[in-house]
């Protein structure tokens, strides 16, 4: 079975990760451990003291997105070892929505399974915020399990 265990820096992702782990994972099982980061808002043209191209604020800004990448990437490459398990890690900045590159990452790689945490945000603010699990539970073609922040 292929499992996509989508992930983020949060304690609520490390959490499911190890949930599927204890509680679910099989001998044989492929886990294709996905990170889709926005792309972060780059600013164009600074305006104070005349019009600029803010080259060094751009810089920063993609060194930083990076580097939280790349140590999300180490993270997950090690639980992995620790687990003894056939893997694969993407960790990729995308122009879509989270949930969006999610469904399309597990359709790609022919994922059996979708696995990920969620923080239980109550029903009027994933109304209006938007909830990357939500989406992923009504959008995904193949079985999605949540793991609540609160009590894995």
């Amino acid at each position: 079975m292929k499992v996509l265990i989508a992930v983020d820096p949060s304690d609520i992702a490390e959490k499911a990760f190890d949930w599927y782990f204890k509680n679910i994972h099989k001998e044989g099982n492929e886990v294709y451990v996905c990170h889709e980061a926005e792309q972060p808002d780059l600013p164009t043209v600074f305006f104070a003291g005349g019009a600029s191209f803010p080259a060094a604020e751009i810089g920063r800004i993609m060194t930083d997105h990076n580097k939280k990448k790349n140590e999300l990437e180490n993270t997950y490459t090690m639980k992995c070892k620790s687990y003894k398990i056939k893997h694969r890690i993407d960790i990729e900045t995308t122009q879509d929505k989270p949930g969006v590159a999610i469904c399309k990452k597990a359709e790609k790689v022919h994922a059996n399974m979708i696995v990920m945490g969620t923080r239980g945000m109550g029903a009027i603010r994933r109304t209006v915020l938007g909830s990357v699990s939500d989406y992923v539970l009504h959008h995904s073609k193949v079985p999605v399990l949540i793991c609540r922040g609160q009590d894995q």
